[in-house]
């Protein structure tokens, strides 16, 4: 059986996020008071600084949610935004409150200018192929957006591709939470150790995502070892699968971190591909 992650997987997140990015840079302008052509290059230059660091050396850099390190910050374009926002922030000594700060940029900034790329997605080539070719098969999207935005999404698909795809919205289980981390949960190791992130180790806890998947495989009878994992972000979507027995495929992009990459292709249980048609060879 398969479990597609959707946005950034099934979509292409650079293109759809285009909007996303352009608002809330104009809401860090705002903030900061950057209201004068010098400011606004400042703030351009700062904005570009930071994302040659992330481009330069991902693995130093993560996305950081309630204090822990949960993914590589450079992968796309929405969490890309921290950093930059965090960086634009301490040069401009605004919201010195790391806490206020977080439920800004994670709360307010981020749902305010994601709902910019509402009724407009871009796909990934393939995308329909893949889940018209799925049909007939226990194949499930378990996702961290909400479940109602990717059915309307796999709909437009159905309909820009003529059919074939509108059977997968009913299997779509949003809000997977695959960000939080629950120490506390013992039944997986606490990290795996991925060669080449030498600062620091992948959290594996991850107990509400692997509910939802847990939920998925006992809807159907399968197993962990039943399963494949697609996804985009391995230490989001495929790292906690591959420790509980799963395959996976590392559907990668320009901003995939070369570690990530490799320590997929290297396992005996992981496929890396920037095709997502190669999905259709496990069937």
């Amino acid at each position: 059986m398969f479990c597609l992650d959707f946005d950034g997987t099934m979509t292409d997140a650079e293109a759809e996020g285009a909007p996303f990015v352009t608002g809330y840079l104009e809401d860090l302008e705002a903030l900061v008071g950057a209201d004068t052509p010098a400011l606004k290059a400042k703030v351009a230059a700062i904005v570009d600084e930071v994302r040659a660091e992330l481009a330069t050396a991902p693995e130093r850099h993560p996305f950081r949610w309630k204090g822990k390190a949960v993914a590589p910050a450079s992968v796309d374009p929405y969490l890309r935004m921290v950093p930059i926002a965090d960086r634009l922030f301490d040069r401009f000594d605004a919201f010195a409150n790391h806490v206020d700060r977080g439920r800004l940029t994670g709360g307010v900034l981020y749902k305010h200018n994601y709902a910019r790329t509402k009724g407009r997605p871009v796909f990934r080539a393939g995308a329909a192929e893949v889940i018209a070719g799925l049909a007939g098969t226990d194949t499930y999207v378990v996702t961290n957006s909400h479940t109602q935005s990717v059915a309307e999404k796999i709909h437009t698909l159905d309909e820009r591709h003529g059919g074939g795809c509108a059977w997968l919205a009913a299997r779509v289980r949003g809000d997977a939470q695959k960000f939080e981390i629950d120490e506390a949960w013992e039944d997986v190791p606490a990290e795996l150790v991925v060669p080449g992130l030498a600062s620091r180790n992948v959290l594996l806890r991850r107990r509400r995502y692997h509910d939802r998947l847990k939920a998925v495989l006992d809807e159907v009878g399968a197993t962990w070892e039943d399963l494949v994992v697609v996804g985009d972000i391995f230490e989001l979507d495929l790292a906690l699968p591959l420790a509980l027995g799963a395959r996976v495929v590392l559907v990668q992009s320009p901003h995939t971190p070369p570690y990530e990459a490799a320590f997929v292709s290297g396992h005996a249980r992981g496929i890396v591909t920037s095709d997502l048609r190669d999905v259709l060879r496990l069937l």
